[in-house]
């Protein structure tokens, strides 16, 4: 990683709730997304959970063919406050890919179940999992 995440944006990363994927097509066309996620050094995981999708199988998935066209991704995370000095964010960029089967996706889903309580009751069983492993910190605190 080129630079060194401040405490502030390693505990925004680690505690925040939602943050947002943004991945592009082999013509540099932006895409980004809402997403849960996890963070554990020196990734960023998100699933392909139950949650209704724009299409019925992941594989056409916009960002999932963005990944596997491009590969390269971002994870924004940031805080917004009415009090400015309070705001902040951090953006890990990097090389994406999807995780099916394995240990780091065994790995993956137990995080992301510890984190979010919602998947007890919509289990991510198998589900596929977007791994980013970031390779430079972009990162602002007010």
């Amino acid at each position: 990683m080129s630079e060194a995440l401040s405490a502030r944006s390693r505990e925004l990363l680690e505690s925040a709730r939602v943050g947002h994927l943004a991945t592009a097509d082999q013509y540099a066309r932006p895409h980004v997304v809402p997403i849960v996620f996890v963070y554990e050094h020196p990734f960023v995981f998100t699933p392909i959970d139950a949650k209704p999708k724009s299409v019925e199988d992941w594989h056409d998935l916009r960002r999932i063919k963005n990944i596997e066209t491009n590969g390269r991704a971002s994870v924004l995370v940031d805080v917004y406050d009415e009090d400015w000095s309070k705001c902040a964010w951090v953006r890990a960029d990097g090389v994406a890919d999807i995780l099916v089967k394995g240990d780091d996706h065994r790995r993956a889903l137990d995080l992301l179940a510890a984190k979010y309580r919602q998947y007890e009751g919509m289990p991510l069983r198998d589900a596929p999992v977007i791994r980013v492993r970031i390779e430079h910190v972009s990162q602002w605190h007010g």
